[in-house]
């Protein structure tokens, strides 16, 4: 008899730990096949973060390369939140030459006995327990005599990967696809970015790909470089003096106010895994720019300048000229941003960053 391991839960997102788990099920104990059911929406949880299409592209990403593994949809199908009882009550009944066990972790034991129809359940298929924590209910697993496995465990859980926890553990592609989507990004800042922040990023992304747009550039690339390029914005003094330490001491010798755009592309960089190099130099080069701006460069440092919620004397005509030519544009906001900074500071004071851009594109290309 063909024997399947349905492997349930809200995969948000799915992370190497699931895979291992999956992985054990085929190696170590054993079944033909193992039958991944994400959930609509888990019954112990008010919402899921991400889209029902986001948690299947990012399934298939993890589990291309295993070939006894099998996404079903019947739980995301039914659009509302998910009971065990039912789904393996839909399997066994349609599938009545299939013997079914039910994988899950043991950091659901804590709630077992308060699944749907319980007593039903633990009657009418066995399950197996892979231990995720060194602490787990004992009283549980030996109330019903279940059997535990251990497996190849990083510790990792979604909460964790949505937090930017433990990232380097995480599968590669679908931590790519996380970024590439801008997913999770208001859990990633909630504590680091007050709402007017946010919005203000929300906003110059909407603007980068406008500019992308009528510049015949990547509108996904310019969309997650104009949202994320605030993303260090908020963070204290010590904590992006501690990442320009770590990552480049020169750049203390910059002003402070422009220490946010070398933090925040060091934080994607080395906190986020992004392997982008562009979006990353973009956020790097939003402030004060730099003697090689590229396209992108151009696109965001002009967006964060320029965004709808701008309400600063002369804006409408900036937009206007960046829409219409970026090039000249670019240069229209450096110049008055060194004029503005040679007359609140002095020309000793304002950094070599601003001065070097300005040197380079203003006196030099002109």
């Amino acid at each position: 008899m063909k024997r399947i391991a349905l492997f349930g839960g809200s995969f948000d997102p799915v992370h190497s730990d699931h895979i291992n788990i999956i992985k054990s099920c085929k190696e170590n104990l054993n079944f033909d096949e193992v039958w991944i059911m994400p959930a609509y929406v888990n019954p112990f949880k008010t919402l899921s973060t991400s889209s029902v299409t986001q948690r299947l592209d990012m399934l298939k990403i993890a589990v291309k390369d295993l070939d006894y593994v099998k996404v079903k949809t019947y739980e995301i199908s039914k659009q509302t939140s998910s009971f065990t009882y039912d789904t393996v009550k839909y399997y066994k009944t349609k599938y009545p030459e299939i013997s079914f066990s039910f994988v899950m972790g043991s950091d659901q034991l804590d709630n077992f006995e308060k699944w749907d129809h319980f007593n039903q359940l633990i009657k009418e298929i066995d399950f197996k327990v892979f231990l995720r924590k060194k602490d787990f209910n004992q009283k549980i697993v030996d109330k019903y005599n279940l059997q535990t496995f251990e497996f190849e465990n990083n510790f990792l859980s979604s909460t964790k990967i949505r937090n930017l926890v433990d990232l380097n553990l995480q599968i590669k592609e679908v931590n790519d696809y996380v970024n590439n989507n801008l997913m999770y990004l208001y859990e990633r800042v909630e504590n680091k970015m007050d709402e007017k922040r946010y919005f203000h990023s929300l906003n110059v992304g909407q603007m980068a790909m406008e500019l992308a747009r009528l510049n015949n550039y990547d509108l996904n690339k310019a969309l997650i470089a104009g949202t994320l390029h605030d993303i260090a914005k908020r963070w204290s003094e010590p904590q992006m003096k501690e990442y320009l330490k770590k990552y480049n001491k020169e750049l203390l010798k910059e002003p402070k106010p422009t220490w946010h755009s070398f933090v925040g592309a060091f934080h994607l960089k080395h906190d986020w895994l992004f392997s982008d190099k562009e979006i990353i130099q973009a956020v790097y080069n939003h402030t004060v720019g730099s003697k090689d701006m590229s396209i992108l460069d151009m696109i965001v440092f002009c967006a964060d300048k320029i965004s709808s919620e701008r309400d600063y004397d002369g804006v409408e005509r900036l937009r206007a000229l960046v829409k219409s030519d970026l090039l000249t544009g670019f240069k229209e906001l450096l110049k008055n941003q060194y004029e503005i900074a040679v007359k609140k500071h002095s020309k000793t004071t304002i950094g070599k960053g601003l001065t070097e851009a300005y040197n380079f594109w203003i006196m030099e290309k002109n």
